[in-house]
């Protein structure tokens, strides 16, 4: 189970690479402005907030979706991980995935290296019970030869707690992902994917997801592991 910055780096390039070889997996207008997106409050947005996701939604290299997904799970739980991705990272591990690391940097904010001078840095710039919105920036490197890649992203995550028919809570949640991206790496990067950078971005989103719902739905599951998968300590 690889965790949320190994994820949100690999289709910050992947869907670049996407957009070289094949076109977009959403239409997006580059002799228009597009078209703001309705699932942003852009009006509860404080200025900083709203500036750094016009930066990206504006003009964006790209856009895509994640699938619709329902699953039982404790909100609270749920809501409590995407704050904490780390910690997050830490249950995996104790369950037996093997996951890089994720750092808190401190002031909400959350990073992902790794050993080819990659470095993507996000924060959540506006939540509600209902919706947040991660912005991150910063440089991957699709392979060991190649440049860094500055990249720029908003995703934006719907979260939407429900009752389940049984009378239990569940939670229906999807993504939205923007980038912009100086992609001049994308054709390489097209070329050594070839069509599978398609598919490959498309799973990206699914796992991104993945990470937080299965967790939650399993600690629902078995609410006795808990307390071992999420104490402080070791990893």
């Amino acid at each position: 189970m690889r965790p949320f910055g190994y994820r949100l780096a690999w289709l910050l390039v992947l869907l670049a690479a996407t957009e070289a070889e094949a076109g977009p997996l959403l239409p997006i207008l580059k002799k228009e402005p597009a078209p703001l997106p309705a699932s942003i409050p852009w009006q509860a947005l404080d200025q900083h907030s709203r500036e750094l996701a016009l930066g990206v939604v504006e003009k964006p290299t790209l856009a895509a979706r994640g699938p619709e997904e329902t699953f039982t799970c404790k909100p609270d739980q749920y809501f409590w991980f995407l704050d904490h991705p780390d910690r997050a990272v830490t249950a995996w591990r104790r369950l037996g995935a093997k996951c890089v690391s994720i750092t808190p940097r401190g002031e909400g904010q959350y990073g992902w290296s790794d050993e080819n001078g990659s470095e993507i840095i996000w924060q959540t710039v506006y939540k509600t019970s209902a919706l947040r919105l991660w912005y991150a920036e910063g440089k991957v490197r699709p392979g060991p030869v190649m440049p860094l890649v500055p990249v720029k992203a908003l995703v934006v995550l719907t979260h939407v707690p429900n009752q389940a028919a049984d009378g239990g809570a569940t939670v229906q949640h999807r993504t939205e992902l923007f980038i912009q991206t100086d992609s001049k790496t994308a054709g390489a990067v097209a070329k050594m994917m070839g069509t599978s950078a398609t598919r490959c971005a498309e799973e990206g989103l699914k796992q991104l997801q993945l990470f937080f719902s299965a967790l939650s739905w399993y600690l629902d599951r078995h609410p006795d592991r808990a307390e071992a998968l999420l104490r402080d300590g070791d990893r």
